[in-house]
């Protein structure tokens, strides 16, 4: 019995031994769209592409780039393609990674949230900018980041390149339309930022779409929150107006000014003029006097409310127009 016993757990170790490893995933064999917008060989004057490109899964990306993967999942990167060159002069290297999302406002909100520090924007559509060790693109439902360096000429040739892929690709129509609600004279040009994590550093108004705005030299930071009902928009709001109460204190509203709003300060937080308007959070905030803040506020609330009132009027219209052609139509739906 022993040794049948043994012969047994010999057996078994032998079958364990002799399971082949897993395969490694091949990501050269991977299809995306993408992958047209990468120029090959020499088809950008002054780069070869060393390689065939990779296309990784955005559920892989951890693979390729560790924990800035999740700064990409959380605006739903659908994959990632990257082409490595060479300069064909100068020993210049630049590696191209375009980012696919499911449309061109997550793409925006993935490109937008990483203009920080000193930044160079470039004539390239959508919007592009250098900072410091790379170019940033964003165009349609892409986010291009081209890294490199080593080139004779600095940024110029890495900008080309960049340039090369961007007018391979779709353009997006516009930024998101919910930046049409700001003020246009004092909004920074290209400031305008879409963040699924937060605004003003608190998570609570996340979901917002952000710019910077310069009024007489003082600075502004502006938000609108498209919230996916009014009851929503109601709850940031109150939670926003109730971390003032908590660390500051509430100053006079503005009269006429959204559903609801109230003004407020505090040593750290700065001063804020809020207000709710139907679904849409509107805030500024900055370490300005009120009256700036309110003057922005002011002016979004009259562009919100002219837009929303031409929908308003259209519906009502319609309504009006069903109402009179339906012979089952109860007599206080049917107007003169």
């Amino acid at each position: 019995m022993l040794t049948g016993c043994g012969g047994d757990s010999a057996r078994r170790v032998t079958t364990a031994a002799v399971v082949p490893p897993p395969a490694e995933e091949s990501f050269t064999a991977m299809e995306s769209p993408s992958l047209q917008f990468l120029p090959r060989q020499e088809e950008a004057a002054g780069w070869h592409l060393d390689n065939d490109p990779i296309v990784i899964p955005g559920n892989r990306l951890t693979s390729y780039m560790d924990q800035d993967a999740s700064h990409f999942a959380r605006y739903g990167v659908i994959d990632a393609t990257i082409g490595n060159y060479t300069a064909t002069a100068g020993g210049g290297f630049a590696t191209v990674e375009i980012f696919r999302f499911p449309d061109f406002v997550k793409a925006f909100g993935a490109y937008s949230t990483r203009k920080e520090g000193t930044i160079q924007f470039l004539q390239i559509e959508n919007e592009a900018f250098q900072s410091k060790h790379s170019i940033h693109l964003w165009r349609g439902p892409f986010y291009v980041r081209v890294i490199g360096g080593g080139t004779t000429d600095g940024f110029a040739s890495m900008a080309r390149l960049t340039g090369v892929v961007a007018e391979r690709m779709p353009p997006a129509p516009a930024r998101p339309a919910v930046f049409n609600f700001f003020p246009t004279n004092m909004r920074v040009a290209n400031s305008e930022r879409y963040s699924v994590q937060a605004g003003f550093g608190q998570t609570m108004l996340a979901n917002s779409f952000q710019a910077t705005f310069d009024h007489g030299g003082a600075v502004v930071q502006g938000l609108i929150i498209p919230a996916a009902d009014k009851a929503t928009a109601t709850r940031i709001f109150d939670g926003y107006r109730a971390l003032y109460l908590a660390n500051g204190k509430l100053l006079d509203p503005i009269t006429n000014l959204g559903e609801d709003n109230f003004t407020a300060e505090d040593r750290f937080l700065g001063r804020a003029v809020a207000f709710r308007i139907d679904r849409f959070v509107i805030a500024f905030n900055g370490y300005t006097d009120r009256g700036k803040l309110v003057d922005l506020a002011i002016a979004t609330d009259t562009r919100i409310l002219g837009s929303i009132r031409r929908q308003l009027v259209s519906a009502d219209k319609e309504a009006a127009a069903a109402a009179r052609t339906s012979t089952s139509a109860t007599p206080w739906t049917t107007r003169p």
